[in-house]
């Protein structure tokens, strides 16, 4: 695995877990990041498409441990 593809997922968990202390921060990293990569794909053509996928894979493996520890408090 490529440097840059574990700093997507870990970019996307971070998002994600970020989601639970503030919603704007979350959103904000999100909305940045796929306008980061939607640029670089246009300057350099180098399919972002995987590079997003990564970055979603973090974020919804995130978002299923956020959801597990909310559940496991009830």
């Amino acid at each position: 695995m490529k440097l840059t593809s574990l700093a997507h997922y870990i970019f996307g968990f971070f998002t994600a877990v970020v989601s639970r202390i503030s919603t704007a921060f979350s959103v904000l990293n999100a909305v940045l990041f796929v306008v980061y990569e939607l640029d670089e794909d246009w300057k350099i053509s180098d399919e972002s498409f995987r590079d997003l996928r990564e970055f979603l894979i973090g974020l919804a493996v995130g978002e299923l441990l956020c959801l597990v520890l909310v559940l496991l408090r009830f």
